[in-house]
């Protein structure tokens, strides 16, 4: 797993994400975020915002985690923990360039890692805790 780059937190109470100040839609936008607590911005890509809301809570988790669901040891956990992670992450950077010139072998895998890692997320939902 590639090293973890600084998490880039988008949301804000004040400010929409997504769009320029300048956009003539902005003012609605700001106005959806005072009254719902998030704009319309926020649907454009749900997959994205999601991922994006999820990718850091998951990572600070494990560093933080001081237990593990019965049935598991702490390395089989973080295991699953580094599954869900490569998943999330992978949705967020899938599309970059550097991923253009992969094999189709490796696209495969990635694919495969990143069905297997969001599995593991939905199984294991109820065991984010600690």
């Amino acid at each position: 797993m590639k090293k973890a780059k600084k998490e880039e937190y988008i949301w804000s109470l004040k400010a929409p994400m997504y769009i320029d100040k300048k956009d003539k839609r902005y003012k609605i936008y700001v106005k959806q975020l005072k009254m719902y607590g998030f704009s319309d911005t926020e649907t454009w890509c749900l997959t994205s915002v999601m991922a994006r809301f999820i990718l850091p809570r998951l990572r600070r988790f494990r560093q933080c985690a001081n237990g593990y669901p019965i049935g598991l040891t702490i390395e089989k956990w973080h295991e699953i923990l580094d599954k869900m992670i490569f998943a999330f992450d992978w949705t967020l950077n899938y599309e970059e360039e550097d991923n253009y010139n992969l094999s189709k072998e490796v696209k495969a895998a990635n694919w495969k890692r990143y069905e297997e890692g969001m599995k593991l997320f939905s199984d294991n939902f109820m065991q984010l805790w600690w």
